[in-house]
């Protein structure tokens, strides 16, 4: 050793130790708590740490440098040991960092830059972009997390996804199946494998463990409970929802900001309510649904002309199928004549209407109004989305007709919807009651059914 070294030392740079050679500058050995072997100590340049995060720990988010036993408590012999070490660290960073170049990080950067430049100028791109994310992302079950991203794209096979899978599994719940979040995942990742394409032609792409999922039916109103709803609306409104209001008048109805539970906002739930009623609308179209977007033919038939539509699809033209819609509509288009049709005083985020709080209003003012009927309506978790589903529901119940060919393609149509979800979602079920109801009607009691057996033997 070119120098002595200090008697209660507790780490040294390995090139204090005058051991020649090619090594970094900040290769240390040290001592350890509970061990009389020395260890060495290396952090890696930040561009060229390919753990994951750069090495990045704990709340603090400090870069942790690599450790290793050198097993022995001799300095120099560690320190040249340490050497030997580096040197294979070294060797194995740039071969990661080679294999790197295919791996999906690579084509998840580039896909989703062209993605953005794509979408920024389109509705919800702050929420797609947060999705996406959130996918690459997120906590423990991110793809970008996976042992196998970090592979070359060419290496990654089959039994990866099915480590996946488990991985997703191990975070069901009750509630969640993980079938959605497993759909999503595997949309991600095969437009990941697409995109790498460009740089291997003849990538295939391995195949996915099946998805299964839990399936129940959807909730929604019964015919009696969706009038007792409509009831109450008017009711809280103090009746101007059924009144025929013209603007300055539906202007001057009492109201608060800082108050949901405001005469005016009664009236626009129970607009909003009808405009789903009749138009099978989806809970994403009320934010931005604008009086200019309906046309009224005089015929007894109201048009509305979707001008922006899910996923961005062309313009989109819905009939209500109610005879009792022309009525109600140009009663809401008196006091309504122009702009935005439901909660029209929130404030619209430029080009992105549903991240208002327009929706935020109507569940909390839905919700409200059940709970106030007598008796109440179970209201846990109910949505917009669950007016559009007694819409559907109960339009199949009046008029069987929409729920068979050909009928049931242009109702679905009509709905923004398939005929497969109509058949998923409501006739599946619409089926399985009236069988069992036609059973009922046709079977007799048994002599010895509990109730009739309990009289026998009181009269014994």
């Amino acid at each position: 050793m070119p120098r002595s070294l200090p008697d209660n030392w507790s780490n040294l740079s390995v090139s204090d130790l005058g051991i020649k050679g090619s090594f970094p500058n900040n290769l240390k050995i040290k001592r350890v708590a509970r061990s009389e072997n020395l260890y060495a100590s290396w952090l890696p340049d930040a561009e060229a740490d390919t753990r994951p995060n750069q090495g990045r720990s704990g709340k603090t988010n400090k870069r942790v440098p690599l450790t290793a036993s050198m097993g022995t408590s001799d300095p120099l012999e560690a320190g040249k040991r340490a050497v030997e070490w580096v040197g294979k660290q070294q060797r194995a960073q740039e071969a990661q960092k080679a294999e790197r170049g295919n791996n999906l990080g690579v084509y998840w950067d580039s896909w989703f830059a062209n993605e953005c430049r794509t979408r920024e100028t389109k509705r919800n791109f702050t929420r797609w972009k947060r999705d996406e994310r959130l996918k690459w992302e997120g906590e423990a079950y991110g793809i970008k997390h996976q042992p196998w991203a970090l592979k070359s794209v060419e290496d990654i096979t089959a039994l990866d996804f099915e480590d996946y899978w488990r991985v997703l599994d191990a975070r069901r719940t009750a509630k969640n199946d993980m079938g959605g979040t497993k759909a999503a995942q595997k949309t991600l990742i095969r437009k990941l494998l697409r995109e790498a394409r460009s740089d291997h032609p003849r990538l295939s792409i391995p195949e996915f463990p099946t998805i299964t999922r839990q399936t129940e039916q959807v909730v929604h109103l019964k015919k009696s409970d969706w009038e007792r709803l409509v009831k109450k609306v008017v009711e809280l409104s103090g009746g101007a929802a059924r009144k025929q209001l013209s603007a300055k008048q539906y202007e001057a109805l009492q109201f608060s900001k800082a108050k949901r539970q405001s005469q005016r906002n009664w009236v626009d739930l129970y607009d909003a309510l009808h405009l789903l009623w009749f138009f099978h609308l989806r809970a994403e179209d009320l934010p931005r649904l604008r009086a200019e977007w309906f046309s009224d033919t005089g015929d007894d038939e109201i048009i509305c002309l979707l001008e922006e539509t899910k996923g961005n699809r062309h313009k989109h033209e819905t009939r209500s199928y109610r005879v009792d819609a022309p009525s109600n509509w140009r009663r809401l288009a008196q006091r309504k004549p122009s702009g935005y049709l439901v909660f029209p005083h929130i404030v619209r985020p430029k080009g992105n209407p549903a991240e208002s709080s327009v929706l935020d209003n109507f569940n909390d003012l839905l919700r409200t109004a059940m709970d106030a009927c007598d008796p109440p309506i179970p209201s846990k978790g109910m949505t917009a989305t669950n007016i559009r589903h007694t819409a559907f529901r109960l339009m199949l119940e009046e008029v069987p007709a929409l729920g068979r060919p050909p009928l049931i393609h242009s109702f679905a149509e009509n709905g923004m919807t398939s005929a497969a979800m109509l058949e998923r979602t409501y006739l599946k079920y619409i089926d399985q009651e009236s069988t069992a109801k036609k059973v009922r009607a046709q079977t007799k009691s048994s002599e010895w059914s509990l109730q009739k057996r309990a009289e026998k033997q009181k009269g014994v």
